[in-house]
């Protein structure tokens, strides 16, 4: 396995089927896909993190990062209630 500590797509390419709600999204969407559901969802993470700073929560961003999801989220299928778990995963990890 190659070293993605600096590569975000790397690391949750290498990484997304361990999480635990990766088996609930498997559920509704039985072909889940990497690059088509679940990338712009760590992408919107990592970069909102970055662009809000270290002193805010997740928790006081979740409507803006709601609506930016809409808007943010190209082809997948996730909806909010998926996608803000491995979005608040990228907040975190980032």
């Amino acid at each position: 396995m190659v070293n993605n500590a600096n590569d975000p797509h790397g690391y949750w390419r290498d990484n997304y089927a361990d999480r635990p709600y990766y088996n609930d999204f498997k559920r509704d969407i039985p072909d889940i896909d990497y690059d088509r559901d679940l990338s712009s969802a760590y992408d919107l993470g990592t970069r909102a993190r970055s662009e809000y700073g270290t002193d805010r929560d997740f928790e006081s961003s979740e409507g803006d990062l709601k609506q930016r999801w809409e808007e943010f989220k190209a082809d997948s299928r996730l909806k909010w209630e998926q996608a803000k778990h491995a979005i608040k995963d990228a907040w975190d990890r980032n």
